[in-house]
């Protein structure tokens, strides 16, 4: 476990006795973790054990949802509430303040969306989630089931409850950030790239692949280019900080890297990190999944909020 710059100004973002440290261990397969302010603490997932768990700022481990119906990703909203990326429910949930859940969308087109993978917030309230089929081929990561829809897509739910898929051209779409209000950036786990989408303004309204942006004009999801590549391993959770830089998982910890995708350094882990956030009481702390444990390391950064 140790910091390996690529590029001298990779130290200058961490303290100087900063090293990564386990936090909990004896997990099956962790992700989604997100901090939640009002609760002072962040949430994970063990996808495999079917438990959704919460490490406070005091340092305590507790279930938060056992089972979790193999909750994966999760992010929050406008408001503060935890948003949740459901497998087994092939659904994306929304955690209340009295500890219930809500279903916020389950279907589209007539047919079950497959498995909610991760899901990130757009500064308009829009959630975007990615939907490929994990949670019904591996039966150790969802209830299984069939395929009902003709493709693994990103979707676009709309703050009024309105379902659109403007991204249809990835195979196993999977971690997703907005580095702007314009540009998405996608890892894909099925080609093993992180790619940028463009939104901006549509010539034409296309009902499913459009949605209605300022003034009803309608809005689409562009290919921009294949962003960055890590290896080893493939890009699956990734974040961004207040300057831009990209914040990926890696076969081998956490690979950081400048606005562009060029790599600055790395946060060596032993083994495959699945997904990371920032959080704490300072917002600086990052933390990291691994599958089977549960990470943090002290920086010098946050995570970018964006407004309109």
């Amino acid at each position: 476990m140790s910091l390996h710059a690529t590029r001298p100004e990779f130290l200058d973002l961490f303290p100087e006795d900063a090293a990564p440290r386990q936090l909990a261990g004896g997990f099956t397969w962790t992700e989604g973790p997100t901090y939640v302010p009002a609760r002072q603490a962040v949430f994970f997932s063990d996808v495999r054990q079917n438990r959704l768990l919460r490490w406070s700022d005091g340092g305590e481990l507790a279930d938060e949802m056992n089972p979790s119906h193999h909750q994966n990703g999760h992010c929050v909203d406008l408001q503060g509430r935890l948003i949740a990326c459901s497998h087994g429910l092939r659904a994306i949930v929304r955690q209340e303040e009295d500890g219930s859940w809500t279903t916020l969308t389950d279907r589209f087109g007539g047919g079950r969306l497959n498995s909610p993978n991760d899901v990130t917030l757009h500064p308009d309230g829009s959630l975007w989630f990615s939907d490929p089929t994990y949670g019904i081929d591996k039966p150790e990561e969802g209830y299984g089931g069939t395929k009902e829809q003709p493709g693994n897509y990103v979707y676009r739910l709309d703050p009024d409850g309105t379902l659109s898929a403007p991204i249809r051209d990835r195979v196993k779409p999977n971690g997703l950030v907005f580095v702007s209000p314009e540009r998405l950036i996608l890892s894909d786990t099925g080609d093993a790239q992180t790619h940028a989408y463009r939104l901006a303004p549509a010539p034409q309204d296309e009902p499913g692949l459009t949605w209605s942006g300022p003034g009803g004009q309608p809005q689409a999801a562009t290919h921009e280019r294949v962003w960055f590549k890590v290896e080893p391993g493939k890009t699956d959770g990734i974040r961004v900080d207040e300057q831009g830089r990209l914040w990926s998982s890696a076969g081998d910890g956490v690979h950081v890297l400048t606005p562009d995708g060029q790599e600055i350094g790395r946060v060596v882990l032993p083994g495959t990190v699945t997904n990371l956030c920032f959080g704490g009481p300072q917002g600086s702390t990052l933390f990291m999944t691994t599958g089977s444990g549960f990470w943090s390391i002290e920086t010098r950064t946050r995570a970018l909020h964006l407004t309109l």
